[in-house]
């Protein structure tokens, strides 16, 4: 008996060894965990990277930091210093979690063109009020010819469900179980453990649950809470009040995966439209990838696998082609 049950576990391990290898090395499937001692969470006043990271993971992939926190590639040649410089700053998009920073679109832009420093100065987890003070704390403006700032859709304070309707009686009810499930506290505390070690887990829980449409809907949600816009006008207004003559500030716009489904690419949701009319309220110039996203007939390559907004590598390499005309603007 012992005999049987000890041949039946490495069975089963065997089996799990060989579903983790597979999801991760053939199917591209990313854990979701954050390494210790990346973002420096004690300063209250602003989130940023810790300085002079030297391979620690996010999402699998090992991250390295300068002296100023900004994400850089492993064993990055330093540029002319005289140069002009160009900052991108937003969130975990914009940082390229799961990517390498030499495969990101800063990083991919800075190794191919060589007149211009390009600097992630990103952090996950970054919302619009703390991209203003990355961009107000954080960045000398010696010699900045740009910056870019990622407005991603959930970069205003996200509001607790109650009672909103998502859509079918069915999905409606799955979103809310998901929803409840992450209050608990052991079963939140298993769930980062999981998604952090297995990608098997990833793959069940975006399956069951369908977490890409989730963190879609409870992103929108945000846009129907007053204090919510009332707070991203001020952000922005905070934003403007730092652009200058030298120094232009552009937002970028890189979509989730559910508002570039064919339903979704001939509309405009109600977070999108306010965000395009908040940043034309302060005449920000923006580029919106969702019509270029759109145009790509295989949208899932854009993304990672069963993930909301991360980019694969070929999604950073379409923002990269598509940003370089404005660097000659």
């Amino acid at each position: 008996m012992r005999k049987i049950i000890f041949i039946n576990l490495l069975v089963v391990s065997f089996i799990f060894i060989v579903l983790e290898i597979s999801l991760r090395f053939i199917f591209d499937l990313k854990p979701l965990g954050i390494e210790d001692g990346i973002i420096n969470d004690s300063n209250q006043k602003i989130r940023f990277n810790y300085s002079n990271i030297e391979g620690k993971k996010i999402f699998g992939t090992k991250v390295f930091t300068d002296l100023n926190g900004f994400r850089v590639s492993k064993n990055q040649t330093v540029k002319n210093e005289n140069i002009n410089k160009i900052f991108f700053i937003g969130g975990s998009v914009t940082f390229g979690s799961g990517v390498k920073q030499e495969s990101t679109f800063s990083g991919i832009l800075n190794s191919e063109l060589s007149n211009y420093n390009i600097i992630n100065a990103s952090v996950m987890g970054s919302d619009l009020k703390n991209n203003y003070l990355i961009l107000k704390k954080n960045i000398k403006k010696n010699n900045v010819k740009k910056i870019f700032i990622n407005f991603s859709f959930d970069d205003i304070e996200e509001v607790k469900i109650q009672n909103i309707n998502f859509g079918s009686k069915k999905d409606n009810n799955k979103f809310l179980l998901f929803e409840k499930l992450k209050e608990l506290k052991l079963l939140k505390e298993i769930n980062n453990l999981l998604r952090s070690r297995s990608v098997i887990y990833v793959f069940i829980k975006g399956y069951i649950f369908d977490t890409r449409e989730y963190y879609y809907q409870n992103a929108l949600l945000s846009y129907q809470n007053k204090d919510n816009l009332i707070n991203m006008d001020k952000s922005l207004n905070n934003i403007k009040q730092l652009q200058n003559k030298n120094t232009e500030i552009i937002f970028i716009k890189i979509p989730y995966f559910s508002q570039v489904t064919n339903e979704n690419c001939n509309s405009k949701d109600e977070g999108e439209l306010k965000i395009i009319n908040n940043l034309n309220k302060y005449d920000f110039s923006l580029v919106d990838f969702k019509p270029i996203f759109c145009s790509i007939e295989n949208r899932e390559k854009l993304f990672l696998r069963l993930d909301t907004s991360h980019l694969s590598e070929y999604g950073h390499e379409i923002v990269a082609v598509n940003l370089k005309s404005y660097f000659n603007k």
